[in-house]
């Protein structure tokens, strides 16, 4: 029976690693569903609803409509936009990707991140839970209870990339605080947005300044600004500042209007974003400073008070 469970879970195992690695198929002339509903059941045979499911199952796992809102796409589709915030995504077409150091950098290598992470923390789990138990003397079968570290190392990539997409997310508002009043100004000086632009972004900067770059770089080869600027948007949902300010300037540049005006208005938006995020850093500082030195306290209390009183008690406990 353990021979079987433990075939059977190798070949689930090579299923899901088949579906994560599987290079994604060209894009083909969408059919209709009803006409491909029919080509599974033609290709299946008696079982080809079994094949449907599966198919499903892997265009899910490769991220292939993450578009939809639903258990299929949800999931992938936000895990798309933390990649995208990150700016660790690398899209298909790219030379490099945009951050060497990310330890994941698409949809499948971050599954694939995921189920080794949870094989390692289970592994690891389930040996300390074994040793406890021949230690303690405890029953075997409570090793078992090891394998639930694994949903630990299953979740642990989710914490990394939404880590990465909150600190690029806070970057870019601190940036924007500078770099937009920065735009206004050049703008009201009688430059057009895009010299504006180029005349920012030919100068060191951070994410906000590198964002700009793509949008430029988009324009250099379509000359359509606005699909530089929705591309921006596409990749920084996330970031509402710089989301809206994208919005507004889309907005200005297919209905008319004075694009001095839209940075005007985003650039008191952007100075008390700034403003308000550097207050919380310096909360959130002053609150850890304070649980470093209360710990530190306790420590220290407890070494030249707590301890001599607890050895004073044992040894008295002892001597009778």
């Amino acid at each position: 029976m353990e021979f079987l469970i433990a075939f059977v879970g190798g070949l689930s195992f090579l299923a899901i690693w088949v579906g994560l690695t599987r290079p994604k198929s060209a894009a083909r002339p969408q059919q209709q569903p009803d006409e491909q509903e029919r080509l599974r059941e033609l290709r299946g045979g008696p079982l080809g609803f079994l094949s449907a499911a599966v198919e499903d199952v892997s265009r899910w796992f490769r991220g292939e409509g993450t578009d939809d809102a639903t258990w299929r796409g949800g999931l992938n589709a936000r895990y798309l936009q933390l990649l995208k915030q990150a700016d660790w995504y690398w899209a298909p077409g790219e030379a490099a990707p945009p951050t060497a150091e990310a330890p994941f950098w698409n949809l499948e290598t971050m599954w694939a991140r995921k189920l080794l992470h949870a094989g390692l923390f289970g592994l690891a789990g389930l040996v300390l839970a074994g040793a406890a138990a021949a230690i303690f003397h405890w029953n075997p079968a409570l090793a078992l209870l090891g394998l639930l570290a694994g949903l630990f190392g299953f979740f642990d990539p989710d914490s990394e990339v939404a880590g990465a997409a909150e600190t690029r997310r806070r970057q870019i508002i601190l940036e924007m605080g500078y770099k937009v009043p920065e735009l206004r100004v050049y703008v009201r000086s009688g430059k057009t947005f895009v010299a504006a632009m180029r005349y920012l972004t030919s100068r060191p900067g951070g994410p906000f300044v590198r964002e700009l770059h793509r949008a430029l770089s988009v324009y250099d080869i379509t000359a359509d600004l606005a699909r530089g600027l929705q591309m921006v948007v596409e990749r920084n949902r996330m970031c509402e500042p710089l989301a809206n300010l994208c919005g507004d300037l889309l907005a200005v540049l297919s209905e008319g209007g004075e694009v001095g005006t839209v940075l005007e208005a985003h650039a008191d938006t952007a100075q008390h974003e700034q403003r308000r995020l550097l207050r919380q850093q310096g909360q959130d500082n002053t609150q850890q400073m304070t649980y470093l030195v209360s710990g530190t306290t306790l420590v220290v209390i407890f070494v030249l008070v707590g301890g001599p009183a607890l050895w004073t008690v044992v040894t008295s406990l002892g001597g009778m």
